[in-house]
């Protein structure tokens, strides 16, 4: 078996541990205790949760002797820049590519990818995300048609070696529930995450498998099927505990879930992101972390579940750069219903 990459080269790629810490308004609002862990906050570009899987993803590059980083998303993928800008500072020339055609108003992760200098970017002419897939290979073999080597990373970074950047995570995430001089002594027994491409949730079940810590994790999805993410989740996560050479004598039973966000009213995801902003200051986007607190919200009116009989830990994942996109359409698109109120508008909200 393999050795891990070692993320050790690059220890400020990202910076942590980030912050963990209670929220305590929205606390009070949800009628629960609630934490934040602040992966919103790590340090490389604009922040936001991929930095902890390209951190090993860079280093496992390296290691092959890799000199071309190739990946790809969507126009507005925080995964893309974010991937973009750490190969950039490690030396690597990049390749992305994109789904669509690149016409129309360019989104804010688009206009910043065009300004780091030696990206190319190529658009695949569909507007289909998986149509992304069979172009980096054919990316990849052209530059080793050209004498270079390619490291290829598919979509969202998520494979894994990504998913090694959570497992760490896990163990950063005990250390501070542990640590009651810092005041986060609190017996956290649920986590609840935005599901895009899988890779964060496939790292935090195998870090909580890996481990043993008894907590359920709930993802709620946001662009495949929970079906489909379930699939991806269990794959990666055995992937990334085989990368260690964790045996599966070793492998503890861990209690997780994918739950359906595509199907969340867009008027409780609104209402989730400014409930966000006015109780505890932090800015969410629709696309990731409003559906994960809405999801949260929905499931304590409805069902009573994820946080009413024990602390919950909301992984806030980041991405900065659609906020600017999502108020251009506000005012674009001034009718947009966005309520005045949480409370008022989406089911567990304001249950105090």
């Amino acid at each position: 078996m393999e050795t891990s990459p070692d993320p050790s080269a690059d220890p400020f790629l990202p910076a942590l541990p980030t912050p963990l810490h209670r929220a305590p308004r929205l606390s009070e609002e949800l009628g629960a205790e609630v934490w934040l862990k602040r992966d919103d906050l790590t340090g490389l570009g604009l922040g936001g949760n991929k930095a902890r899987p390209l951190q090993y993803l860079l280093a496992d590059a390296e290691r092959r002797g890799a000199d071309h980083f190739v990946t790809g998303g969507g126009p507005s993928s925080n995964w893309v820049l974010t991937a973009a800008t750490g190969a950039m500072r490690r030396g690597l020339r990049t390749e992305v590519v994109l789904f669509g055609d690149g016409e129309g108003p360019e989104p804010g992760c688009l206009r910043l990818l065009r300004r780091l200098p030696g990206v190319r970017i190529v658009f695949t002419g569909d507007p289909v995300r998986a149509s992304v897939d069979p172009v980096l290979e054919r990316r990849a073999a052209e530059i080793r048609k050209r004498g270079g080597s390619p490291y290829v990373v598919g979509r969202g970074g998520a494979s894994p070696v990504g998913a090694l950047g959570y497992i760490a995570a896990v163990a950063e995430i005990d250390s501070q529930l542990a640590d009651p001089e810092a005041g986060t002594n609190a017996a956290v027994k649920t986590v609840w995450l935005a599901v895009g491409s899988c890779g964060t949730m496939a790292g935090l079940v195998a870090g909580h498998s890996r481990t043993g810590a008894e907590r359920r994790i709930t993802g709620v999805s946001v662009h495949r099927s929970p079906a489909e993410c379930r699939r991806r989740v269990a794959e990666i996560s055995d992937g990334a505990l085989d990368v260690l050479s964790c045996p599966p004598s070793r492998r503890r039973a861990v209690r997780w879930e994918v739950r359906d966000g595509l199907s969340l009213d867009p008027g409780w995801v609104r209402a989730a992101v400014e409930l966000m902003m006015r109780t505890e200051g932090i800015f969410l986007d629709d696309e990731f972390g409003g559906p994960a607190l809405a999801g949260l919200a929905a499931s304590m009116e409805r069902e009573g579940e994820g946080a009413t009989d024990a602390p919950v830990l909301l992984l806030v994942t980041g991405g900065a750069p659609a906020l600017f996109d999502e108020i251009a359409v506000a005012e674009v698109r001034p009718n947009r219903p966005i309520p005045s109120s949480a409370s008022a508008a989406t089911p567990g909200f304001g249950r105090r």
